[in-house]
């Protein structure tokens, strides 16, 4: 017994040929646009990223300069500032009491997110030191020195100053600041 395996054969008049093709173009330049807008998403994500490191970095030296210029309160001390702000105040017990509260406990709030602010640059930038270090790259050493001292170090630098200081020109620092950010972006907010 023999079967009879043929594949059928259609007949396709041009036209058909040809909306066929139409079809198969318009599917694929849709998709071509699709896999274009997720690329520039993900090409913004990636420079914000850099650019929100670069805040946080430029707002580190303020931050360690406020906190350190904080005296952290004991219990006692807040109970009595509480109770003095009380007395300086007018108005209901009761309104002055939740107002007070509220003022030292935003005040408390405030100074601990600026502490954990600290906390993560400060790992971040070890992070990619402890990077650079293995690399053993001299290129990639130069690059966590300039962010350093444009970003980190006690005095802050001018990217001018830095040129000097490392021996290239201005426009080299700002690249290698801009690489420099993109890593520790990684390290500070992720992927």
């Amino acid at each position: 017994m023999e079967t009879d395996n043929k594949i059928p054969m259609y007949v396709l008049t041009q036209e058909q040929i040809n909306q066929i093709a139409a079809i198969a173009g318009k599917e694929a330049v849709h998709t071509f646009r699709t896999e274009q807008v997720k690329a520039e998403k993900k090409r913004a994500r990636e420079e914000n990223k850099v650019k929100k490191t670069k805040k946080m970095l430029s707002s580190y030296r303020r931050i360690k300069a406020t906190l350190s210029d904080e005296a952290e309160f004991t219990e006692e001390e807040k109970v009595e500032l509480r109770w003095k702000f009380i007395q300086d105040l007018m108005g209901s017990a009761r309104e002055t009491v939740s107002k007070s509260e509220r003022v030292i406990q935003d005040g408390e709030k405030r100074r601990q997110e600026d502490l954990y602010c600290i906390y993560r640059i400060e790992k971040a930038t070890e992070m990619y030191r402890e990077e650079c270090e293995k690399s053993g790259s001299e290129e990639a050493k130069r690059r966590y020195r300039e962010l350093s001292m444009m970003y980190l170090e006690e005095r802050e630098y001018t990217v001018q100053e830095i040129s000097q200081v490392e021996k290239v020109s201005d426009k080299t620092v700002y690249k290698d600041l801009g690489i420099a950010c993109g890593i520790v972006a990684v390290y500070l907010l992720g992927m």
